[in-house]
């Protein structure tokens, strides 16, 4: 964007008659520059094409007559140049906005951190009190991770029987057993079983994740 700038700050004299920017003292030359573009990247729906155009446009007197190329002027052009674009500008940043985010790697470390602690914690509590939560309380994930890793080995538990279990206990609540229900169900069971299981043997599954 600065180079951009410096193109259109150079050609002041030929196009508009100013001072030529090389005459410019150096400190001035520096923050002139250095101001127009804090300005410009203060607009978050502006762009290097933008800056060209608005430039171009009101170093030519498009925007209204003018005596200096100094920020209050430049301000000027940049909010003649949004009235006139203002429509295509929303549109812009509306699609801008509905669009999905993709984290920062600091952001994903904090996210799985603060799964890492809820783990910790959780396991904590059945340590202390022989009482297990239920597996959305962890997170879903930490079933399928151990499961990739082997820890995990649901074939080990009697899953037929905890899924009659579960269909027996949805019966007296519900007139219509649903399949999926039974599977989250008894995958919630699986992972309490594994868990007190795990704290019996003194896996210590806490310092593995």
């Amino acid at each position: 964007m600065d180079e951009i700038i410096l193109t259109h700050l150079r050609k002041m004299e030929f196009v508009c008659g100013l001072k030529q920017f090389k005459e410019y003292k150096k400190e001035e030359a520096n923050e002139l520059l250095g101001c127009l573009s804090k300005l410009f990247g203060s607009y978050g729906w502006m762009t290097e094409d933008r800056v060209n155009y608005i430039l171009h446009a009101g170093m030519r007197g498009q925007y209204g007559d003018f005596y200096h190329v100094n920020e209050k002027t430049v301000s000027v052009w940049i909010n003649q140049y949004y009235t006139h674009h203002q429509s295509q500008i929303v549109q812009e940043v509306q699609a801008l906005n509905n669009k999905p985010k993709e984290p920062t790697d600091e952001e994903i470390a904090y996210w799985i951190e603060i799964g890492k602690q809820i783990f910790r914690d959780n396991y904590q509590h059945a340590k202390e009190t022989g009482f297990c939560r239920d597996l959305a309380e962890w997170g879903v994930n930490w079933f399928n991770k151990f499961q990739e890793k082997g820890i995990l080995k649901p074939w080990e538990f009697n899953v037929e029987e905890l899924e009659s279990d579960v269909r027996r206990e949805l019966r007296l609540t519900t007139r219509y057993v649903e399949e999926s229900t039974v599977g989250a169900k008894t995958k919630n069971k699986i992972w309490k079983l594994f868990i007190l299981q795990a704290i019996k043997d003194n896996k210590n599954l806490d310092q593995l994740i």
